[in-house]
C-alpha cells in the first residue's frame, strides 16, 4: 500500500520535491501527464507567474492569503477559500497579495471544453466588411517578385476568398509616405522627392495591374490636405495621453555636409542582434532602431560618422504595455505575432522615434521642431484611419475617423514582411489602443518571411531582382501569380529562380491545365446541346472520380473558411485535382463516342466533369481570376461563389453558352 504524503508549504523543508521559480514555491503531488494534475503553490510577496494559456481546464482554489488574477482582459481578486475555474485557451496570470499566498491548482484535458474554445475563441461578426492591409510599398524603385510574393499578392488572394463568401472586401494599398531611402534614390536619379515617387508609383501600379491585384484604395506618398489633418488628429491625440515626449540623443553626424545622417543615411550594428540595420529598422530582427543606438555608425559611403546632441519627438510605448499584452494574449495570433511581441513586452518597451530633420514630410506643429518632419512611424496608424473615411464616402455615408460608430468599424487584418514587424505588431495595435479605437485592433495578422533570387536577398539598390513588369503582361500574369502563391514563403525562406518557374510553367501552366481542362471539355462536348443531360450509366470509375471530386470540394471550403488559408497547400491540391481531372478525362475519352451503347456512360461522365470544373473554378478563383471566371463561363456560370459547392451538379440545371468552343482551355 502507497501511503499518501503530508505536504506542509509552511515548513518549505517539508515540501520535497520543491523548485523555486520567482519566488513561488512549486510542489507536484503527482507527475504530469496523468489523467489529473495537482500542483501547489507558495508565493513570496509580489511573485507572479508568466501569462500563459493552455488546452487544459484549471481549478483554483487560494488556500491562504489571496492573489490577483489577470485573466485576458480582466483583473479580479481571489482570497483564502474562494476558487475559479479557468477554460481552454484563457490567457491568464497570477499575482501575489501578500507573502505566504497559498494555492492549489488542479488541471485536466477536456476535448469538449478545448474544441468549444477553438471554435468560439475571437468569432468574428461576417457583417462587418473586410478592411486588409497589407505593407506599403517604398517607392524607391519598382516592384520585383520578391516584394510580389509578399503581402501584396496575398491580400488580393485574401480578398477573393472572402468574396466567393459574399463578404464585403476592401483592399487598402500605397506607397510609403515618408522614408529616406526614396530621398536617397531621388538625389541619385536627380530628380526631386515626390517626383522621383510618382514616377515609381505608377510602376507599382502598373506592377499590381499586370497581376490582377488592383487594390480598392491607393494612397500615394504626398498626403493630401486631409491626409495631413488625420496625421495631426492622431498627434494631438497621443499628445494629449502624455504618449509624446521630447528626448535629446547623441546622434550620428557628418561634419562635412553638416547634417545630421538618420533612417537610411546611417547604418551599422542592430542594438539588439548585432545584424546589419539602418538608422529606422534592423533588416535581420525587425526591430525598429534609434540611429543614436546604433554601434560603429557609418554613412553611405561607409565613412564614420560623429555624434552630436539633437532633440526629437518620440512616441512613448511603455504604457501601452497592459493593451499590447491583451492584444498578445488573443488566441488567433500566428506564432511569430506572439513570440515577437511577448519578447519586446520582456525586453521592456522602446520609446520610438517619430520626427527628423528629414526634408520631406508633414511639419511638426510644435515651437522648436519646426526644422523637422513627422517619419513614417507616425503615419501607419493615419492611414488606416483615412481608408476608414474613403470606406465611408464610397458607402454614400461619409464621416470622419472618430465619428464613425465603433460597431460599424471593419474588421482590420494587416499583411507584411517579417522584417516590417515592430510597426505592424507593436506601434499600429499600441496606438490604435491608445486612440481608444479597440474594434480596429488587427484580427489577422500574415507574416511572411523572405523570397530569395537564386539564394540571395532581392536587392532593388543592388539591381539583383527580376521585376514584375518585365516577367508579366497583363495576359501572362496569372501562371506568376500561381507560382509565387505555390513558392509563397509563409514560415521559412523560399528561394526564386527563373529556370525554375519556367519549367513549372511549361510543365504544368502551358501543359497538364490546359490538357486536363480542354479534355475535359471534349468529354462535355460528346453529349451536350444547350442543356447539359442527365446521368445516365454508372461505372466503378466514375463513382471513384465523383468520390475524389467531393473529397476535394470539401477541403476547399475547409482552406476558405480557415482564419488563415494556406494558399501554398491550395496550389499543391488544385495540381492534384489538375492531374485527377486529367486521368478521368482520358479514361472516358479512350471509348469511342460513335458506340450507342456508350451515350449513357457519356452522359455520366460529363456531369462528372462538369462537377469537377466548377469545384475547380472555385479553388482557382482567388490565385488565378481570370482562368477560374472564364471556366465558369464555359459552363454558362458568372464570378465563382462558395455556395457553387453546394449544390448538386449531377442534378443541376446546366444550360451551356452557345459557342462551346470558345470554353477555357481550348
Amino acid at each position: 500500500m502507497i501511503y499518501p504524503q503530508i505536504i506542509d508549504l509552511k515548513n518549505e523543508a517539508r515540501a520535497v520535491p520543491i523548485s523555486i521559480d520567482g519566488g513561488i514555491v512549486r510542489h507536484d503531488p503527482f507527475p504530469e501527464g496523468g489523467n489529473v494534475s495537482v500542483r501547489l503553490l507558495k508565493f513570496s510577496s509580489g511573485a507572479t507567474t508568466c501569462r500563459h494559456n493552455h488546452g487544459e481546464v484549471e481549478f483554483w482554489t487560494v488556500i491562504s492569503g489571496g492573489v490577483r488574477i489577470h485573466l485576458d482582459e480582466k483583473t479580479f481578486l481571489l482570497l483564502g477559500g474562494e476558487s475559479i475555474r479557468i477554460d481552454p485557451l484563457r490567457r491568464h496570470r497570477i499575482e501575489a497579495l501578500d507573502s505566504g499566498a497559498v494555492m492549489q491548482t488542479v488541471w485536466w484535458h477536456s476535448r469538449a471544453a478545448f474544441e468549444e474554445a477553438i471554435s468560439t475563441k475571437e468569432a468574428t461578426a461576417k457583417d462587418r466588411p473586410l478592411l486588409l492591409v497589407p505593407a506599403m510599398l517604398t517607392p524607391n524603385g519598382q516592384m520585383h517578385i520578391g516584394h510580389a510574393s509578399g503581402p501584396f499578392l496575398h491580400a488580393d488572394v485574401l480578398r477573393r476568398i472572402a468574396e466567393t463568401g459574399d463578404r464585403e472586401v476592401f483592399v487598402l494599398q500605397g506607397t510609403h509616405g515618408h522614408l529616406e531611402h526614396i530621398a536617397i534614390a531621388a538625389d541619385a536619379a536627380g530628380l526631386e522627392y515626390y517626383q522621383l515617387a510618382e514616377k515609381n508609383t505608377a510602376c507599382f501600379q502598373e506592377a499590381l495591374d499586370r497581376l490582377n491585384a488592383v487594390p480598392d484604395i491607393f494612397l500615394g506618398t504626398e498626403p493630401d490636405r486631409r491626409g495631413k489633418a488625420v496625421v495631426l488628429e492622431v498627434f494631438k491625440r497621443l499628445c494629449s495621453k502624455g504618449l509624446i515626449a521630447e528626448r535629446e540623443y547623441l546622434v550620428p553626424y557628418d561634419v562635412e555636409s553638416g547634417r545630421f545622417r538618420v533612417d537610411a543615411f546611417v547604418h551599422g550594428k542592430c542594438p539588439y542582434c548585432g545584424g546589419y540595420a539602418s538608422g529606422h529598422e534592423c533588416e535581420d530582427c525587425g526591430a525598429l532602431v534609434v540611429d543614436a543606438e546604433l554601434q560603429d555608425p557609418v554613412d553611405l559611403e561607409g565613412h564614420s560618422l560623429e555624434r552630436r546632441p539633437l532633440k526629437r519627438l518620440f512616441l512613448n510605448l511603455a504604457p501601452m504595455h497592459d493593451a499590447l499584452e491583451s492584444f498578445a494574449s488573443r488566441s488567433f495570433l500566428p506564432i511569430y505575432a506572439k513570440h515577437y511581441i511577448e519578447s519586446w513586452l520582456s525586453r521592456g518597451l522602446p520609446e520610438v522615434c517619430i520626427s527628423n530633420p528629414n526634408r520631406e514630410g508633414i511639419r511638426i506643429p510644435i515651437p522648436g521642431f519646426e526644422c523637422q518632419r513627422f517619419n513614417i512611424t507616425i503615419e501607419h496608424v493615419p492611414r488606416h484611419l483615412l481608408a476608414l473615411e474613403m470606406i465611408r464616402e464610397k458607402s454614400g455615408c461619409p464621416a470622419l475617423w472618430y465619428q464613425i460608430p465603433r460597431d460599424e468599424m471593419p474588421e482590420l487584418n494587416i499583411l507584411f514582411g517579417a522584417d516590417n514587424a515592430f510597426g505592424r505588431l507593436l506601434v499600429i495595435p499600441g496606438v490604435l489602443s491608445a486612440l481608444d479605437l479597440h474594434e480596429m485592433l488587427p484580427r489577422r495578422i500574415f507574416v511572411n518571411q523572405m523570397l530569395t533570387l537564386d539564394g540571395k536577398k532581392f536587392s532593388t539598390s543592388r539591381n539583383h531582382a527580376i521585376w514584375v513588369n518585365d516577367i508579366a503582361a497583363k495576359e501572362t500574369g496569372e501562371p506568376l501569380r500561381f507560382y509565387l502563391c505555390r513558392r509563397r514563403p509563409d514560415g521559412a525562406v523560399e528561394d526564386f529562380s527563373l529556370s525554375s518557374y519556367e519549367s513549372w510553367k511549361r510543365n504544368f501552366w502551358d501543359g497538364r491545365l490546359l490538357r486536363s481542362t480542354g479534355k475535359a471539355n471534349q468529354v462535355i462536348e460528346r453529349v451536350a446541346t444547350d442543356e447539359l443531360p442527365c446521368p445516365g450509366q454508372w461505372s466503378a470509375t466514375d463513382i471513384a472520380f465523383l468520390a475524389e471530386c467531393r473529397r476535394f470540394s470539401a477541403e476547399v471550403r475547409a482552406r476558405f473558411e480557415a482564419d488563415y488559408p494556406d494558399v501554398r497547400q491550395l496550389t499543391h491540391a488544385i495540381e492534384a485535382f489538375v492531374d485527377a481531372i486529367d486521368r478521368y478525362s482520358c479514361s472516358v475519352l479512350h471509348v469511342p463516342a460513335a458506340a450507342k451503347e456508350n451515350e449513357a456512360l457519356d452522359r455520366t461522365a460529363a456531369r462528372a466533369v462538369t462537377f469537377a470544373l466548377v469545384g475547380l473554378c472555385v479553388a482557382a478563383y482567388p490565385l488565378i481570376p481570370d482562368f477560374a471566371v472564364r471556366i465558369a463561363g464555359s459552363l454558362g456560370l458568372g464570378v465563382p461563389k462558395l455556395s457553387w459547392l453546394d449544390r448538386d451538379w449531377m442534378a443541376e440545371s446546366v444550360r451551356l453558352p452557345e459557342s462551346i468552343g470558345a470554353r477555357g482551355g481550348e
